[in-house]
């Protein structure tokens, strides 16, 4: 993972927590909060080989 990489994995984890909160205390938040998820999700997927591996043959899988 590159140094770029981790500093915006490091950015979305604090968003995250902030927007935790405020979640907590009122619901219009949490579209902010799933985006932020599904961006922290993507880019620890894109760093894991072994998800990645598991996507490409979940992929073929579904083509076969």
């Amino acid at each position: 993972m590159e140094i770029e990489e981790k500093r915006k994995l490091q950015r979305l984890y604090a968003a995250r927590a902030k927007i935790a909160w405020l979640v907590i205390e009122d619901r219009v938040y949490a579209p902010i909060f799933e985006a932020l998820e599904q961006d922290i999700a993507e880019l620890e997927v894109a760093n894991d080989p072994i998800e990645r591996a598991r996507l490409i043959a979940r992929s073929q899988r579904a083509k076969a």
